[in-house]
């Protein structure tokens, strides 16, 4: 039974490292969104021949026979 405790508590102890390296992680991603939410949109990026349409619509001939 003391081996057995042994060894989960060594398994513990190295899974914590595993934990902490996660939380660490996803609390980077946390802050990285929350600062993306937080900033401006960036401008529109203008091209040399002017303004480009946001949605182009492409119409298919409507072939009937």
């Amino acid at each position: 039974m003391k081996h057995h405790l042994v060894r989960l508590d060594r398994i513990a102890g190295e899974l914590n490292a595993w934990l902490l390296a996660i939380a660490i992680g996803l609390g980077m991603l946390d802050m990285t969104v929350l600062i993306a939410k937080c900033l401006p949109p960036p401008p529109a990026a203008a091209s040399a021949d002017g303004p480009v349409p946001a949605v182009v619509h492409s119409q298919t001939p409507d072939v009937r026979s």
